[in-house]
């Protein structure tokens, strides 16, 4: 795991990407905590979902804790952990509808 977290990292390094960041206040005050989550195993999935060209799908996301799990089926608890710690990051594993809008939104983004 620590393997996996050290090459994200170092992939993703030059965008401080690979850290965890409190981004926003959620509904009960907390800060929210976004991981990058590499979508690139299933973004063929996510672009035909979305009915968008391929190459247009980001390869990596910010996402809240509970998408990166379940996309990354790493356990919430394990993620959240590794967030205190500094780097974090996941690789998804399979595509949600929650996945599928934090694409969205960035497509409409661009």
């Amino acid at each position: 795991m620590n393997k996996l977290i050290l090459v994200l990292a170092a992939l993703l390094g030059g965008f401080g990407a690979a850290q965890a960041q409190p981004v926003s206040k959620t509904d009960t005050g907390d800060s929210e905590v976004l991981l990058i989550v590499d979508i690139k195993p299933v973004a063929a999935q996510v672009a035909k979902n979305l009915d968008v060209e391929a190459t247009r799908v980001p390869l990596t996301v910010q996402a809240p804790i509970h998408v990166a799990a379940s996309a990354c089926a790493i356990p919430a608890s394990v993620l959240g952990a590794q967030g205190g710690a500094g780097a974090v990051g996941c690789t998804a594993t399979a595509t949600s509808p929650a996945l599928e809008q934090l694409v969205k939104i960035r497509l409409q983004q661009q």
